[in-house]
């Protein structure tokens, strides 16, 4: 018997769940809001304010670390925004992090750090804007911007105002804004500080399990292959039209638009915005205008304009498709699974717990304007759930259901040992909720597996060697919907309340790359310290025990331990949870 210990989360990434999730709700609800108003510098006010709950947190959270976990989480939390383009907003939340996260570590946690950090870190958003503008158009957008720079300041009879005048004062903007956001994140961490001192606080805060980071998108499917060839075609298609190979860049263009448009039909929707079309006029014009036309005294278009501006904004629509074909991808369950093996599993359990608080910070915060009207009483309104938030996390993290898992090679007995197991129980009395999958044979061959409801003895065809393409597979088994339902009602713990057992047979390649029964699993073990019992075969173990947040877990291989000695293990482990649940 091999026994994996459960490790509670440690106390930086408990708070930075807790900073993290309280900055997303922010990003969420007020990015919304100033979206939808079309307000300009959309970014810079984000990033103003997440200076702000960031220098405010580590006023009384000292750990170090805290705040690029929280940036980390907040980046993540981004991910599951229902906009096509995720990958802009979570660089710009991440950067803003590190930086401060850098000048804390530099300077100290002192005044000056915090003014310098939150300098940097807003003035980030300016650099993030830039690069993201010269990644969409390239570098043909330099000298259309030097020609509206010259017809500008010529129109308005400026023209001793230099460029790098104009830079310096708008980068000024940025990095006094950044300083003011710090001094306030200070005076609302402070005044925190002096509330927990003088007062109780009494949040009604409650935590709703939340699966969106596992499930991704219920009708879209994902490929770690399609995930490669999107960033080999984005790269391919934009060094053809850099080295002026336009005709090849064009045909591979089309050809990817036409496989994006059918593979990621709702990412597409951001081409449905008028704005962008109107955006492209306006380069193509402002190319033709102002590269060889305006700039050489010719108040006409020039063709050589035209073709540039044209290059452009194939460009910008290749960059903007391959950023929303990418998106899609990265919400793939199997990255989550392939993090978690290589040891991310910290992030993502904090990432849960965050997750789960969001909806009640949500529901807790005011509508925006009120926001903006008594920021600073709202902002210390937030801080004061931090510690409350907090409790909640560390209890929820130790509620973790105990597991038991029988191991061995395919084909070697694990269902028969399990049965023998789940029997012995069931005539002892006990409560045994769940499933085994039970081999089909026809003509002394394997041809599938159905389900065996383990309270009624039903079964139900869980797959077979045939199907159709809208069948899940694994291997050479397409799995049936009715089986996988069926499934799925058997480990429901609302359902299923007076079980002291849920069995899983098995846990393979499905559930571990985020279909069959993973969502199931992920929310037997919200909140649920019912002991489970699951069928893993070898070499899937480790995987298995990583992927969802568990408590302790005993593996008996087949092969060396007997059907007495597990279920023992299995006794006691249900003895333990009434224990604990009547002491």
């Amino acid at each position: 018997m091999q026994f994996i210990p459960h490790t509670p989360l440690n106390s930086v990434w408990l708070k930075a769940a807790v900073v993290g999730s309280l900055w997303a709700s922010v990003e969420i609800i007020i990015g919304s809001f100033l979206h939808n108003l079309r307000i300009p510098f959309t970014g810079a006010i984000l990033s103003f304010m997440g200076v702000w709950m960031l220098v405010a947190s580590v006023q009384f959270w000292k750990e170090s670390g805290l705040v690029w976990r929280a940036g980390v989480i907040c980046a993540l939390m981004k991910s599951i925004s229902p906009s096509a383009m995720i990958l802009g907003p979570m660089i710009g939340i991440l950067t803003e992090a590190i930086i401060l996260e850098l000048i804390l570590i530099l300077f100290g946690r002192n005044i000056l750090a915090y003014l310098v950090g939150g300098a940097l870190a807003v003035f980030s958003t300016l650099v993030h804007k830039v690069v993201s503008l010269l990644i969409l158009y390239g570098f043909d957008l330099i000298p259309i911007l030097e020609g509206l720079y010259r017809f500008g300041v010529k129109q308005i009879n400026l023209s001793q105002l230099s460029p790098v005048t104009v830079v310096i004062i708008i980068a000024a903007i940025y990095l006094t804004s950044g300083m003011t956001a710090a001094i306030l994140g200070y005076r609302a961490g402070r005044h925190y500080l002096k509330h927990r001192l003088t007062g109780e606080q009494n949040h009604d805060f409650t935590l709703q399990p939340d699966n969106r980071l596992a499930g991704g998108e219920k009708k879209q499917k994902f490929s770690i292959l399609f995930l490669v060839m999107n960033l080999a075609a984005v790269i391919g298609i934009l060094l053809l039209i850099n080295f002026d190979y336009l005709w090849a860049g064009i045909a591979l263009s089309l050809l990817y638009f036409g496989f994006c448009v059918w593979r990621y039909k709702r990412a597409m929707r951001r081409f449905r915005n008028k704005l962008i079309w109107i955006q492209f006029v306006v380069v193509v014009l402002s190319a033709s205008f102002l590269i060889g036309g305006l700039s050489s005294g010719n108040l006409f278009f020039s063709a050589g304009g035209l073709v540039t501006g044209l290059k452009m904004i194939l460009r910008a629509a290749i960059v903007i498709t391959g950023y929303a074909a990418i998106s899609v991808e990265l919400r793939n369950p199997l990255i989550r699974s392939i993090m978690v093996r290589r040891g991310f599993s910290n992030l993502y359990q904090s990432l849960g717990l965050a997750f789960s608080a969001l909806p009640g910070i949500i529901a807790t915060m005011p509508p925006p304007k009120e926001l903006f009207r008594r920021s600073n009483l709202t902002f210390s309104g937030f801080f004061s759930q931090a510690e409350v938030i907090l409790r909640l996390f560390e209890t929820e993290d130790s509620v973790r259901p105990s597991i038991v898992i029988i191991t061995g090679g395919i084909g070697k007995g694990k269902t028969t040992f399990a049965k023998h197991v789940t029997d012995y129980l069931r005539h002892n009395g006990y409560g045994i909720s769940g499933f085994l999958a039970i081999g089909v044979q026809e003509e002394g061959k394997r041809t599938g597996f159905d389900l065996l409801d383990l309270r009624t003895n039903e079964r139900v065809e869980l797959c077979r060697e045939t199907g159709t393409p809208e069948n899940q597979r694994a291997g050479k088994y397409f799995f049936r919907p009715e089986g996988i339902k069926k499934g799925n009602e058997l480990l429901d713990p609302l359902k299923n309340k007076d079980a002291a057992l849920f069995v899983i047979d098995e846990i393979g390649p499905l559930e571990l790359n985020g279909r069959g029964w993973s969502q199931a699993i992920e929310t037997l073990c919200e909140k649920n310290d019912i002991p489970q019992l699951w069928i893993v075969r070898e070499g899937l173990v480790d995987q298995a025990v990583r992927r969802w947040k568990t408590g302790d877990a005993r593996i008996f291989d087949i092969g060396t331990d007997s059907v007495e000695v597990v279920t023992v293990a299995i006794r006691m482990e249900i003895s333990d949870r009434s224990g604990r649940r009547n002491p």
